[in-house]
């Protein structure tokens, strides 16, 4: 089979994904990554990506890094082996992880949790085996009584050798070499000057290289030096008895160990995925089984993501096949890896350098043709390697298959090579497959144009600059531009004529149709951009009317209210007056029958007078008539302000300026100036639409915004005005400061842009820029 992963370069993406996990065993799993059996495995996979993400935005990433491999350890220890001190700090290393990933994050680790649920943590284990072997080459005391008791005895005995070893550097100093106590065959020594040996009687243990020197053994440490030999054998014996030990618990538990080491790799390695989603500022696709591709924003993951021109590219929906054409080292081959490359990666579990709501299909095939596969060995021109590859992919190619060819049909006579890649495409379309080929030929143009489900796309070519924009443009088959290059590269003037002479008239023809079409689309683009701006100016305008109204409710709503409490507290207060005088007139009936009645009462009916024309006053001075907007007519609707009821009028008023009304059943006579116009509404007709002429430029907007010393709370609607406002001035790239510090407020910011849908894209800044201190935001034009 064609493999298109190596032509593709998924095992460099996979070396770059290895990058980002922190252990060995997380390491080995990024570069072994294949794609997913299912589309169901596939979705799974990116569900535990996107759940990484998450945890590592949340508490950080765990720690992984101390992680060995330790597979065949355990193998070795359940199968009776005695483990080295290195292997079982290894042992110690992974239960110690095991513990930290058994409190890591919260409850709810969405599709990691199964991985999670693999790690038993066993803390006494840990415990003992981290305290008995503090380094590789080392047992501590504590690891076992025993062992401790026998360095005891250790300590004791060297203790007794230094001492009597001291009083010969003390009192024979003359018959020394040196003043120090070294070590020969495991044997405290003292050098002595070969003339004075048998000065200090010993054994002799080795001799200098001059053969001045005799390290000596005194006689009086002879038996603490067989003490220490003694104790040293016993040293020994623990050890490998605790080795023993430990690897026997160590092959108990075996297969629940084994069970927390695969489960921390597979989260090293969705973690890995994590951290390489944040660096390619990655998101997650959807994914169909309908071969179908949608891809906004796409970019190559293994080219500068700073200096890389996005595609949008669409395969599969109205047409299964997309020929691309275009000048050379125009992005026809790099689309082509794009849409690839980018499906391998999602069936991988990991998320596309795509903008959100991008869609790829699940493929079980996926063949590539790209390159140059020329073999000198096996003596294989150029178009025999090409066609040896395309017909091993007509082999093997069925309906749930990707084939991307690149300049299909060259490396022969343009006629035959135009032909066969035409009968080329239409046998792998009659199969079912999707197809992506690039080609010069403008034959394959005229094929696109005319047969069902094949469409045209091409790489855009700036005929000002005479240099490729690398966009491509579906629906719109490119002119090679062989003309301009070779003028801009210096080509004389004559020459080029020449070759435009030469050409035949129905390519002549096919070029200006192209270069019409060309134009047409530039014209079309603009023409867009201008009515997306009016139409989000008008949008703009349209809000403003609904808030300016929805202020205005807001405030007839607040003076309604405020009149309805000012009424409640003036009758509340005439409730207290005149309950008041109720008082005072129960007082003087009381009173009536004392001679000071009279003044009192005329007091009474002074204060009272009084009472009467404050109540009346404060009550005038809350309640202002309002004036009538016409005279009084017979039947019209009145409210009786003294009575706060409405009725109608029955006749005008008379003489004396009263005029009767019915209120409810009852009939009367009022003041005329008691009275207020009831006016009922008239419908309203319906508004005719409003007509708006937009000029761009209208307002004047700070492409920078800076929202260092705000929280998340706080700057999330700031943020989403400030875009608001920039998307209404028509600008496309803005800059958003918010400082580096802990990147919780970073982060925060980063998952409102993701979920903001006229954001086309967003990065960090770059040296000069601010670096991770500014986000740099790109809207949609």
């Amino acid at each position: 089979m064609i493999d298109g992963q190596k032509a593709l370069e998924l095992d460099k993406v996979l070396a770059r994904l290895a990058e980002h996990a922190v252990s060995d065993p997380g390491r080995e799993m990024c570069v072994s990554l294949v794609p997913y059996a299912s589309a169901a495995q596939v979705r799974q996979a990116l569900a535990e990506t996107d759940s990484a993400v998450v945890l590592l935005r949340r508490y950080g990433a765990p720690g992984l890094g101390a992680l060995k491999p330790v597979v065949s350890s355990c193998r070795r220890a359940a199968g009776g082996a005695v483990l080295g001190i290195r292997e079982l700090i290894e042992i110690a290393d992974l239960l110690r992880i095991s513990g930290a990933l058994s409190r890591y994050g919260g409850e709810d680790k969405g599709a990691l949790a199964p991985y999670f649920a693999r790690v038993t943590p066993l803390p006494e284990l840990e415990t003992r085996l981290s305290g008995a072997f503090p380094t590789p080459e080392e047992v501590a005391d504590q690891a076992s009584p025993a062992l401790r008791d026998i360095r005891r005895k250790q300590g004791a005995a060297r203790a007794r050798i230094r001492a009597a070893l001291d009083s010969y550097l003390k009192n024979a100093s003359k018959y020394l070499q040196e003043s120090l106590v070294t070590v020969r065959n495991d044997r405290y020594v003292i050098p002595v000057k070969v003339e004075y040996r048998n000065e200090i009687p010993g054994l002799v243990h080795d001799t200098s290289s001059s053969g001045a020197t005799l390290f000596v053994e005194p006689l009086p440490v002879v038996n603490a030096n067989n003490e220490l030999a003694v104790l040293a054998a016993e040293e020994r014996r623990e050890i490998e008895r605790i080795l023993a030990a430990f690897s026997e618990e160590v092959g108990r538990y075996s297969a629940l160990l084994l069970e927390n080491y695969h489960g921390a790799a597979a989260l090293d390695l969705a973690f890995a995925k994590a951290r390489y989603a944040e660096d390619l500022r990655a998101s997650c696709p959807e994914v169909n089984t309908e071969g179908r591709i949608q891809l906004r924003a796409a970019r190559h993951p293994l080219l500068n993501r700073e200096t890389v021109v996005p595609i949008d590219l669409t395969l599969g929906t109205d047409y299964t096949v997309l020929v691309v054409t275009g000048p050379n080292t125009g992005g026809k081959t790099v689309s082509l890896k794009t849409a690839g490359l980018l499906c391998l990666m999602a069936a991988c579990g990991l998320f596309i350098p795509a903008a959100e709501r991008s869609e790829v299909a699940f493929f079980q095939k996926i063949f590539a043709d790209i390159g140059d596969e020329q073999s000198i060995e096996q003596s294989l021109s150029t178009f025999s390697a090409h066609m040896k590859n395309i017909i091993q992919i007509l082999r093997e190619v069925d309906g749930d298959s990707l084939v991307l060819l690149d300049e299909l049909g060259s490396g022969t006579d343009p006629a035959e090579g135009a032909a066969l890649a035409v009968a080329i495409i239409e046998q792998i379309q009659s199969l079912g497959a999707r197809v992506m080929a690039t080609t010069h030929y403008a034959e394959l143009k005229l094929f696109a144009l005319q047969a069902p489900g094949v469409e045209n796309a091409s790489c855009e070519f700036d005929v000002v600059s005479l240099a490729p924009t690398y966009r491509l443009l579906i629906g719109i088959p490119g002119k090679s531009n062989a003309f301009a290059i070779v003028k801009r590269l210096g080509m004389d003037d004559l020459v080029i004529e020449s070759a435009k002479y030469r050409l035949d008239h129905e390519t002549v023809r096919m070029e200006a149709v192209l270069a019409d079409l060309e134009t047409e689309r530039r014209q079309l683009e603009h023409d867009a951009e201008q009515a997306r701006l009016l139409k989000q100016e008008a949008e703009q305008l349209l809000r403003n009317a609904e808030e300016t109204q929805k202020r205005w409710q807001n405030n007839a709503e607040e003076i309604t209210a405020k009149a309805r409490r000012q009424a409640a507290a003036i009758v509340e207060q005439a409730r207290r007056d005149s309950d008041r005088l109720l008082d005072s007139l129960d007082e003087l009936r009381r009173q009536k029958d004392r001679e000071e009645f009279r003044e009192n009462l005329a007091k009474a009916k002074s204060v009272s007078r009084q009472q009467l024309d404050q109540m009346e006053a404060r009550y005038e001075e809350k309640r202002v008539k309002k004036p009538l907007p016409r005279p009084l007519r017979e039947g019209d609707e009145i409210r009786v302000l003294s009575l706060n009821k409405t009725g109608m009028v029955l006749s005008l008023p008379d003489s004396k300026g009263k005029l009767t009304v019915q209120v409810g059943i009852i009939k009367t006579k009022v003041s005329a100036d008691d009275v207020e116009l009831v006016e009922r509404p008239a419908p309203r007709p319906k508004p005719a639409a409003a007509s708006y002429k937009l000029e761009r430029g209208s307002r004047t907007v700070s492409n920078e915004l800076d929202i260092r010393g705000m929280n998340v709370l706080e700057a999330e609607p700031v943020v989403e005005g400030f875009l608001d406002n920039c998307r209404m001035a028509g600008l496309t790239t803005v800059s958003i400061i918010h400082g580096k510090g802990t990147g919780q407020l970073r982060n925060g910011i980063h998952g409102l842009l993701r979920r903001i849908k006229y954001v086309e894209g967003f990065r960090l800044g770059v040296y000069g820029e601010g670096e991770t201190g500014v986000t740099i935001v790109t809207l949609k034009g």
